[in-house]
């Protein structure tokens, strides 16, 4: 299978792979796939294999940002592709909790079950999972429904990157809630009530618009899947440093934010493999070394930070993140965004630890990244028997 985008897989597995098991029989074989995180059973194996190679990079986008508790569970999630005359639940997935905190997610799984869906019934087992397993049985009842709504969302947009047009769209004709009831609210609520699980991914956006790294949003998401309230510490986080600037309240933040980015016309994103093409140039400096100029690595920046060529490499690029980061493809916004952080240090800071901060925090995005896309790439490129 020839290399292509995760994301146009994926949009393959929605509109093409998802066979029709309305017609399946009592005789029906299993195919039965275990991976690295999940067991996966079905009655089609390109189905299950599919499923497998999807929850294995929602798994590994979640523990990229969830650090504070352990990912070495003792089972792995057990999904089962069930047919229609094979339910006994209603609505598109049910989760169940075993005895021994063994999770169990079982799908509706017909033609018409959507892709988006199918990501965030991975992400919420998968947290529902992580807690029980770190913080004890029933702590999972705690789980705050925003952190589970932007994590799922963060891993569908990541792979089907036009699709923020719609969410915006969504957003205006219904609005948002208020950020502290978006906040408060616990995932059993925010699902029997009927709440797109959409709104939550609104939060970890405006987090990053504010320049917050994947290490200071993932603190928040682990607070709250953990049930704890982050109210406080968000509001104290996005206080102006300047001490002379006046403070700002969190739902006039919250507002501000979101009244900029809907009265914008979104572009569609880039594939993952556009944005990684894109950060890759921008890191490059082979055209200057070639034109003279002495850099062996990114980490020399600092010591060649008086090279007037140099400073006009690096105020270009950071002047391009900043026009163009509104279309690098989720999965790698953070990446981008350290890189530009990486310029504006090496440009103002007087203080080299500032600048090894921002340069370990580009390095640390950008392989975590590359690594989840090369290994999504590496499993969807394989040959379906294996």
């Amino acid at each position: 299978m020839k290399s292509r985008s995760c994301w146009q897989f994926f949009a393959c597995l929605l509109f093409g792979l998802l066979p029709l098991f309305g017609v399946a029989q009592s005789d029906d074989k299993l195919s039965w796939v275990e991976g690295r995180y999940c067991e996966i059973v079905g009655t089609d194996h390109r189905s299950v294999s599919f499923a497998n190679t999807l929850g294995e990079y929602v798994v590994e986008q979640c523990s990229s940002y969830l650090k504070a508790g352990s990912h070495e569970f003792p089972q792995r999630l057990f999904v089962a592709l069930r047919p229609k005359d094979r339910l006994e639940f209603e609505g598109d997935y049910q989760i169940q909790i075993g005895a021994r905190g063994q999770v169990s997610l079982n799908f509706r799984w017909e033609s018409d079950l959507a892709f988006e869906t199918v990501c965030r019934a991975f992400t919420e087992a998968y947290i529902v999972r992580y807690v029980n397993f770190n913080y004890g049985p029933g702590a999972s009842d705690e789980i705050r429904y925003w952190a589970v709504s932007a994590l799922a969302s963060q891993c569908y947009l990541s792979l089907r990157p036009a699709q923020q047009g719609q969410y915006v769209r969504e957003a205006r004709e219904a609005g948002l809630l208020k950020i502290g009831s978006l906040l408060e609210l616990d995932l059993a609520t925010a699902n029997q009530s009927g709440l797109s699980p959409r709104q939550g991914y609104w939060v970890l956006y405006a987090l990053r618009q504010r320049g917050f790294n994947r290490g200071d949003v993932g603190a928040l998401l682990d607070r709250a899947v953990a049930g704890r309230d982050v109210t406080v510490a968000l509001e104290g986080a996005i206080q102006p440093t300047d001490v002379d600037q006046q403070t700002i309240t969190l739902e006039a933040w919250w507002q501000s934010q979101m009244v900029t980015y809907f009265s914008e016309d979104p572009e569609h994103y880039d594939s993952m493999d556009a944005s990684q093409a894109w950060l890759e140039e921008l890191a490059d400096f082979d055209a200057y070394r070639e034109s003279g100029g002495e850099l062996k690595n990114l980490m020399r920046l600092w010591a060649h930070r008086s090279d007037e060529a140099l400073r006009s490499v690096m105020e270009a690029r950071r002047e391009i993140i900043g026009i163009r980061i509104e279309r690098v493809n989720p999965a790698y916004f953070n990446a981008a965004q350290s890189l530009g952080a990486l310029y504006e240090t090496a440009l103002k800071s007087e203080r080299k630890f500032e600048f090894i901060h921002a340069f370990t925090a580009y390095l640390s995005d950008w392989e975590d990244t590359k690594r989840l896309h090369e290994k999504t790439h590496e499993r969807l490129d394989a040959p379906a028997g294996e």
